[in-house]
């Protein structure tokens, strides 16, 4: 193998790949480095305990990844990728088996599922709906994908057209807030903001109203992997080989070198270096890069307290239990709704925005959850290659944080409580399913959020935005301001992963606007055309003058 490169990628999960396959087919000599024997972090699915059934360890719903740009740009479909659409994306079940249904781009029979628990909520939705539309289009999606925009700026475009003012009045609000504005039913306002927080936001920090808006006009667009998560991470890595990329596996990075103050290489753990011509970029945490791989000696002192500031979550590690079922779960709120038996998001056990707020608490204050409100699905229910024929597979996901007070036992006891916490989890379920029963279980086991940590070091307490997604954690703040465009105050040395704007989950979007600021900062023409979206709130602006 040859031992140097143009540029070196540290860590081939989605983000890293995605990175380095644009910067591949732009010519350069590409090296990505991995730790595990796989490719793919968190698009990581085991065989478990019973051999056929497939389990989604970490990401499930890809939602609306067939329908991005860097999936059409790298060609992913033609490296045998494939997505299953879900028509009826979730279901909340209430304790007394009702629920409330979302439909994938289909908002009158949201509206209509909505309108049993209050009609002036299914009003309210519909009017959202169509009302932010636009916002949603043309300046929520349009800053997902490009670097973000300093605040300022960024509100003296959008002031001057009707999207923009859209945004920022919302933008101040929480989560919680924006959806107690739009809703009067708890269950609904609960619902709705449950999905932000699985999606792993913090719910109740300001500054991220805007979010909530854009989630009810967008609509949801679940997908899933056809033959399991890693499929994605199989389809990137041929992707990677056919541009011509190197791989080296189970090898983590134990140093960036720096010479001159310019990150020129790496060294891996085995004493292995590899040298960057023009660029070393990483995709895992701030701490791992700047603290364990730079080190502090080439940091500034201030800079260097930042990172060590750097705040990681308590309210997106999460406990999941896994089933492998002889058939498949069926559900008795399907008497009130048969649709819900359809749906791939289930929620269990979440009654309505207070049970988040309660949730917060405790997690905000390092305590077990009082109450449970799991959400899951069941994968081989909508793709059975991935479990035997005619058997089934489920995960389901309860927030609970990682690193427990002290006086719940501290982190370690995570590893004591696994199997106790798995059966409340069973237990709890089982009130909502009409076969959850010892005879239809094949096998069942726990995750903790310790144990995403140790496979995944990256999401610290099993954190899995690689940092808070909060008001000052987020867009231009991400990870800090002076981070925000993927630079980092080390010359050579870029971030390419969940730790930088717009966050984690399977979006893409780190690595996608990393490689564009590589790619400019090379003095190279990107082959593909990067958002601006600047220009496109330009042009906005300039037609909205235009009609008066």
């Amino acid at each position: 193998m040859e031992q140097d490169y143009d540029g070196i990628i540290i860590g081939a999960g989605h983000n890293g790949m995605i990175c380095a396959g644009y910067l591949a087919k732009a010519g350069l000599k590409i090296l990505v480095i991995e730790r595990h024997l796989e490719m793919g972090g968190g698009l990581d699915s085991h065989e478990g305990a019973r051999s056929g059934f497939w389990h989604n360890i970490h990401s499930n719903n890809h939602r609306a990844v067939s329908d991005l740009m860097w999936y059409r740009d790298l060609k992913l479909a033609e490296m045998g990728q494939e997505y299953i659409r879900l028509p009826v994306s979730v279901a909340m079940m209430t304790r007394d088996h009702r629920a409330i249904l979302w439909y994938a781009n289909e908002p009158e029979r949201t509206a209509a599922s909505i309108g049993r628990f209050s009609a002036k909520d299914a009003k309210a939705f519909l009017e959202v709906n169509k009302t932010y539309a636009g916002m949603a289009r043309e300046i929520f999606a349009h800053e997902q994908y490009a670097p973000p925009l300093p605040f300022a700026r960024k509100k003296a475009l959008l002031e001057r057209s009707l999207p923009g003012r859209q945004y920022l009045e919302w933008q101040p609000y929480s989560i919680n807030d924006a959806f107690s504005r739009i809703f009067e039913n708890d269950a609904v306002r609960g619902m709705f903001s449950f999905l932000s927080v699985i999606r792993g936001f913090e719910t109740d920090s300001p500054g991220l109203g805007h979010i909530a808006a854009a989630a009810i006009a967008s609509g949801v667009n679940t997908q899933m992997a056809k033959g399991t998560t890693h499929k994605l991470a199989h389809s990137l890595h041929k992707m990677l080989i056919k541009a011509g990329a190197d791989m080296v596996e189970t090898a983590p990075v134990a140093r960036i070198l720096v010479e001159n103050g310019r990150a020129v290489g790496v060294r891996t753990a085995d004493g292995r270096e590899f040298r960057a011509r023009k660029f070393v970029a990483s995709s895992v945490n701030p701490n791992q890069t700047f603290l364990d791989m730079v080190g502090k000696d080439n940091l500034a002192p201030d800079f260097a307290a930042k990172v060590e500031k750097f705040k990681y979550s308590n309210t997106t590690p999460l406990f999941t239990l896994h089933l492998a079922l002889n058939e498949r779960l069926y559900w008795k709120a399907a008497e009130y709704d048969p649709d819900v038996n359809k749906a791939f998001y289930l929620i269990a056990g979440l009654e309505g925005l207070k049970d988040i707020i309660e949730l917060y608490d405790d997690a905000n204050n390092g305590r077990l959850p009082r109450a449970l409100q799991l959400l899951g699905a069941q994968p081989a229910q909508h793709d059975p290659s991935q479990a035997p024929p005619g058997k089934c597979t489920a995960f389901f996901w309860q927030v609970a944080p990682g690193n427990l007070c002290e006086a719940e036992g501290g982190r370690a006891r995570w590893d004591q409580i696994r199997q106790d916490f798995t059966d409340r989890c069973y237990k709890h379920l089982a009130h909502y399913a009409t076969n959850l029963t010892p005879a239809n279980t094949v096998a069942s086991f726990g995750m903790t959020p310790i144990d995403i940590e140790r496979h995944l070091p990256n999401m610290v307490g099993g954190d899995i935005q690689v940092g808070e997604l909060s008001e000052n954690q987020i867009l231009d703040k991400r990870p800090f301001p002076e981070c925000s465009q993927y630079r980092t105050p080390v010359p050579g040395l870029y971030l390419c992963g969940s730790s930088t704007h717009p966050g984690g989950n399977i979006t893409g979007a780190p690595g996608y606007n990393s490689a564009g600021i590589i790619c400019r900062d090379l003095g190279l023409d990107p082959w593909w055309k990067p958002e601006d979206p600047a220009a496109h709130w330009e042009a906005l602006a300039k037609a909205e003058a235009g009609k008066k």
